[in-house]
C-alpha cells in the first residue's frame, strides 16, 4: 500500500468548499476509485445536514438554534446522537482509497469532540487520498493534530473552485493509480488543465 497522501481543502466561508467535494465525490466514482467519507451541507441559517459518501444516507447534524441540549457552537446547536451516527458511519469507511471529510472544524479540533476520532483512524494508513476540508484559521491546529507527516494545503477561492475537483480528481489518480509510492505536488495552475 503506498503511502497514504493528505489534501487541506482551505477558504472562506460559503466559497464552494462542500459543493467541490460533491463533485470531486462524483468524479471520483466515475474512475471506479473507491470513495468514502462524509460531506455535510449548510440547509438553513443555523441547521447542517451530512451526507454519508459510501450509503448515500443524508440526515440531519444539528438541533434548533434556539433550543436547549446538544453541543452549542457560534453558529450551530449540533445534534450528539446525529455526531455519533456519522462518526459510526466515518470509522466505517476505511479502508478506502479515496476519502473526504467536509469539516473538520472547532468541534474536533479546538474542543476534542465531534469527528475527532478521525485523526486516529487517518493514524492506521488505511488510505490512499485524503481530502479534508479545514477553515483558515484552523490549518495550524489540524497540521499540528493530523498523524500524517505527508499533506498538501490548496485554497479554495472563487476563481479556482470550477476547475479544482479536475486538479484534485488527477492527484488521486497518480496517488492510487499511476505512482503509488510517490508524494503528490499539488499546483492547481499547472493541473487545471
Amino acid at each position: 500500500m503506498p503511502e497514504p497522501q493528505t489534501i487541506l481543502l482551505t477558504g472562506e466561508r460559503q466559497v464552494g468548499k462542500s459543493t467541490l467535494c460533491l463533485r470531486l465525490m462524483q468524479l471520483v466514482r466515475e474512475t471506479g476509485l473507491d470513495v468514502s467519507g462524509l460531506i455535510t451541507r449548510r440547509t438553513g441559517p443555523h441547521d447542517l445536514a451530512v451526507l454519508e459518501i459510501a450509503t448515500g444516507k443524508f440526515y440531519s447534524l444539528t438541533l434548533p438554534f434556539e433550543g436547549s441540549g446538544g453541543i452549542k457552537l457560534p453558529h450551530f446547536r449540533m445534534d450528539p446522537t446525529a455526531m455519533a451516527r456519522s462518526m459510526r458511519a466515518l470509522e466505517s469507511s476505511f479502508p478506502t482509497q479515496v476519502l473526504i471529510l467536509d469539516e473538520l472544524g472547532p468541534l474536533e479540533l479546538l474542543r476534542g469532540k465531534g469527528w475527532v476520532n478521525v485523526l486516529r483512524l487517518l493514524g492506521g494508513g488505511k488510505y490512499w487520498m485524503a481530502f479534508i476540508v479545514v477553515r483558515p484559521a484552523l490549518i495550524i491546529n489540524a497540521v499540528m493534530q493530523l498523524p500524517t507527516t505527508t499533506y498538501t494545503v490548496v485554497r479554495v477561492t472563487l476563481e479556482n473552485r470550477d476547475f479544482l475537483p479536475d486538479a484534485l480528481l488527477k492527484a488521486a489518480e497518480r496517488v492510487c493509480l499511476e505512482e503509488p509510492h510517490s508524494h503528490v505536488s499539488f499546483d492547481p495552475e499547472t493541473w487545471a488543465g
